[in-house]
């Protein structure tokens, strides 16, 4: 039987080397670990085949998994199988599972306001505000520091995002007075936004946590996570009238036909519409009640 533990930890080495990050790593891990579990518990295979990988990521279908799960699956699982097996892998025998064409979780303007208002405290108002004026990632914000809020350029750096890129965001006068007043109530160190010990960052699970507690106290009842923040940012700036190409460069995005999926989300383009309905003359003649 294979060598799980060994072969996790090539793995693991390889990722690192790299430079994937350290949450890639673990997830990646972590996988290869759940699909060699449930290959010893139902084979008696020496060498994990990718008939194997078929089966399980049915398996994970079958359990419930989304299919952005299973895409994540798929990644780690092929990677492995390419790289550190030196695997033959046969996209005919087994494709990579196509996105759900799903529109994203989005509020309205006075929905965001109402979340924001809702936070439990000011300095979680001030959080969930610096995700929506910035469209920042989760991961992003938590990680911002001090020293990246340039208000000479009125500019916010992003250090090592998606990908591993750096990136500059537009600081809004607004913005910059909320956090000029924010850093004179909490005196954060080094981040931003500090966790529970000083000069620590802001955990992305607390931050998850202070958006579904904002939401319960707003009484809001449609989906809402972190991300819809971001949703409504690229949104809301759409229906504004901000160019594109400016959005997908404040986004992070690699490709402008993931920041166009925005433009379905928008309400104010379609209400100046005329419907050709509306112009022309029908007589109808209904019939006569009985």
């Amino acid at each position: 039987m294979i060598d799980s533990s060994k072969e996790i930890q090539s793995y693991r080495a390889y990722l690192t080397l790299g430079n994937y990050k350290s949450s890639t790593v673990n997830a990646y891990c972590r996988t290869l670990y759940h699909f060699f579990q449930f290959v010893s518990t139902n084979y008696n295979a020496k060498d994990p085949t990718q008939d194997h990988v078929q089966t399980y990521l049915l398996k994970r279908l079958e359990n419930g998994k989304s299919w952005s799960t299973i895409n994540a699956d798929y990644s780690s699982l092929r990677k492995y199988f390419k790289i550190i097996k030196d695997y033959p892998w046969s996209l005919k025998k087994l494709p990579r599972p196509k996105k759900d064409k799903r529109l994203p979780s989005l509020l309205s303007k006075e929905d965001v306001a109402r979340l924001i208002n809702a936070a439990p405290n000011y300095k979680y108002q001030v959080f969930l505000t610096f995700l929506y004026a910035t469209g920042a990632r989760l991961s992003e914000a938590c990680h911002v520091k001090i020293e990246d809020i340039d208000s000479n350029r009125m500019q916010i750096r992003i250090s090592q995002g998606k990908g591993g890129k750096d990136r500059y965001l537009l600081l809004p006068h607004a913005l910059l007075e909320i956090l000029r007043q924010y850093f004179k109530v909490y005196k954060p160190q080094t981040y931003l936004f500090n966790g529970r010990i000083k000069g620590t960052p802001y955990s992305t699970s607390a931050g998850q946590w202070t958006v579904r507690r904002a939401r319960d106290l707003a009484g809001i009842t449609k989906k809402c996570s972190i991300h819809t923040l971001r949703n409504c940012y690229a949104t809301h700036h759409l229906e504004l009238g901000t160019d594109l190409v400016y959005l997908q460069e404040q986004m992070g995005h690699k490709h402008l036909k993931t920041t166009a999926k925005y433009i379905r989300l928008c309400i104010e383009r379609y209400r100046h519409i005329k419907h050709p309905l509306d112009v022309i003359s029908i007589q109808y003649r209904p019939p006569k009640t009985r």
